[in-house]
């Protein structure tokens, strides 16, 4: 009974990712579905085998705790992407100790030679990468998925040319976009098809509207 379920379970998660639907539920709900339907599934083959031995198995249980880490993994993927870019890559955001009046932040330099942060976009956390050859803050789709864009909002019309070549992208606002004590409303932006855009970008329809953007050795000051 055990790998019947898992079998029907692991088909309806992967339809429901593939479709999209998935990641409309957040986090902890997958997980706690995942939790409950995983549980259910090594009960009953863990009473049948008792039933038929008159034993208790473990296997159940060990393939029971190993698919719930592996959908836990899945479902919280997105939180350890931004615990690695501010643990691995040190985008920290540190206010800058200046009288002036203006909100200032300082971005270190990651190890790859950018300079990332993690943004509230929205008011949901996004890893950004800072581009000032990006004419626009251009979002991951997935990254759009999260902060509440849905498919039927996305119209990909607008022309860009990247490194890869020409593609489309979706022309979107952003209500706000801030990094630390910086704030800018109504951003002009887009988001990428899926599987375009390896890393979000946070491009000059951001920054041109800076007081400041200085670069100091390994260190960028942002200010409002």
């Amino acid at each position: 009974m055990f790998w019947p379920m898992t079998l029907i379970f692991a088909v309806l998660f992967s339809a429901l990712a593939l479709t999209g639907t998935l990641d409309a539920l957040s986090p902890v709900t997958q997980f706690v579905i995942a939790i409950c339907i995983c549980t259910c599934a090594a009960c009953m083959a863990i009473t049948r085998g008792y039933i038929r031995n008159g034993q208790i198995q473990i296997l159940p249980v060990v393939w029971a705790c190993s698919a719930i880490v592996l959908i836990g993994a899945y479902s919280f993927r997105e939180q350890g992407h931004l615990l690695a870019l501010s643990m691995l890559e040190q985008p920290v955001t540190e206010p800058v100790s200046t009288p002036r009046l203006n909100p200032e932040v300082m971005l270190m330099r990651a190890w790859d030679g950018h300079f990332r942060a993690v943004a509230d976009v929205n008011d949901v956390p996004v890893g950004l990468l800072i581009d000032t050859g990006a004419s626009l803050v251009l979002l991951r789709y997935d990254d759009a998925r999260r902060i509440g864009m849905r498919d039927y909002q996305l119209d990909y019309t607008m022309a860009v040319t990247t490194a890869n070549g020409r593609s489309f992208v979706a022309p979107v606002t952003f209500d706000e976009i801030r990094i630390g004590g910086v704030v800018i409303r109504d951003v002009e932006g887009a988001v990428a098809r899926p599987d375009q855009l390896h890393s979000s970008l946070l491009g000059m329809s951001f920054i041109e509207r800076l007081t400041e953007a200085s670069i100091r050795n390994d260190r960028i000051i942002l200010r409002n």
